[in-house]
Parts: C-alpha cells; sequence; structure tokens
C-alpha cells in the first residue's frame, strides 16, 4: 500500500483507454487458473499477494471464498488473456507482446543436489506454461498468415459459435466443441496422499483400476445419452 496507489488502480476499471493490469494465480481448492484483471475486478494487495504465493515458503492467500497459491503452476506469465478482449477490451488489443523473462530456459548442467534440483524443476514448472500459450499465439499468428481469418471464414465462425450442443458437464461452459475429462471419483481422491502414488501393493493397485472402470462406465453412459 506504501508503492502502490490502488485508487488509481481502481480507476482502470473504468475507463477504456488506460493500461491493463493482469496476474495469474491457481485456486488451490478448484484446481484451475485464476487471472484477475484491472478491467474486471478491484485489485487489493489481496489480489497481488494471492499471484505471488510460493508454496512452502509463503501460506496460502484467502481471496473470493477460495485458497490461492502463485500462477507459476498455471500462469506464468497470463499471456494469452493479453490478446481476449474480455480481460483487456478491444482498445488495448497489444500490437507486440514483450516477454521478461525470470526463469532460464536452458541449464549448464544436470543439477544433483537436493536443493539444485528443486530449483531446476521450479523453472522448468513455471516455463511449460509459458511456452505453451506462446505456442497458442504463435499458432495464430500462422493461420493468420495462411488468410484463415477471411471474412467469409469470420461469418463461418460466428455461425457455428450460435449452436449449442449438449454439454455433458456441469462444469463446462456452452460451446459447440467439447474436451471432457475422466478423473477419479471424489471418493477415491479422499482417501489418497503422496504416499500413495508410491504404493505398488496390489490391492492398491487394483482399487485404482476398479474405480476408473466405474468413472469409464460413467463417461460412457453420460456420452450414450448425448447421441
Amino acid at each position: 500500500e506504501r508503492h502502490i496507489d490502488f485508487a488509481e488502480v481502481a480507476r482502470w476499471g473504468t475507463e477504456a483507454a488506460v493500461p491493463n493490469l493482469l496476474m495469474g494465480a491457481v485456486d488451490i481448492l478448484a484446481g484451475q487458473l485464476r487471472v484477475f484483471s484491472s478491467r474486471l475486478d478491484t485489485i487489493t494487495p489481496a489480489h497481488i499477494l494471492a499471484s505471488c504465493a510460493v508454496p512452502n515458503i509463503f501460506p496460502a492467500v484467502m481471496l473470493e471464498n477460495s485458497a490461492f497459491w502463485d500462477g507459476l503452476f498455471s500462469d506464468n506469465p497470463p499471456i494469452a488473456e493479453t490478446i481476449r478482449t474480455r480481460f483487456v477490451g478491444t482498445e488495448n488489443i497489444p500490437d507486440e507482446i514483450w516477454v521478461i523473462k525470470i526463469n532460464p530456459t536452458r541449464a549448464a548442467k544436470v543439477p544433483l543436489a537436493p536443493e539444485e534440483i528443486g530449483d531446476r524443476r521450479n523453472q522448468l514448472v513455471g516455463n511449460m506454461s509459458l511456452f505453451q500459450q506462446l505456442h497458442a499465439i504463435d499458432m495464430l499468428d500462422e493461420l493468420h498468415d495462411m488468410g484463415a481469418f477471411r471474412p467469409e471464414f469470420i461469418s463461418r465462425l460466428e455461425l457455428d459459435h450460435m449452436v449449442r450442443l449438449p454439454r455433458g458437464f456441469d462444469e463446462d461452459p456452452p460451446r459447440h466443441w467439447h474436451i471432457p475429462f475422466i478423473e477419479m471419483s471424489k471418493e477415491l481422491q479422499g482417501t489418497l496422499d503422496y504416499e500413495s502414488k508410491l504404493d505398488r501393493n496390489p490391492r492398491n493397485i487394483t482399487m485404482l483400476m476398479e474405480d476408473g472402470e466405474r468413472q469409464a462406465r460413467a463417461f460412457l453412459a453420460a456420452r450414450a445419452a448425448l447421441s
């Protein structure tokens, strides 16, 4: 609060041509990325703390009835949102994207000491989300260069987006395409911990496989009901 004028940042959400502040965090309980935007959110110190709460160093930040960690795990930084009008508005779509990178891409040697391994792992996790978003934007640029965004193509997209097929899963937003997930049951999740990932006991393996079969049958049944 000594260094940031939050009243000024709050004004950014009410005016079109001012800068946009985007910060990535991960919702620990929901297991999903959350992007805080000065255009959509009233930014407070808690939002900034949530975006930089590194696990094992800082406690999770309670915000909006959930708990948040550093966005390193899922959005580092939230680059894809800089080209989405929902987050920055039509007047702030960038002509260029510059990345100020704090984690190295390459390593000079294979880490051996535990602290070196932990540090390199942290770098790789952070870079992974960054590169994935950059690759997605790169693909959009290639499509643009190939003429994929011609008026007749755009009009077809707009028509397609008006079509809403059955979703099948309540957590998915309305859209004409669907990428579902098959996950273990919540009951099983509640009985597992980190050590269970290393447990090769046949009884444990059998329990995992049987739950997977039940979840697969439920998925196929739900899929058949949509057709």
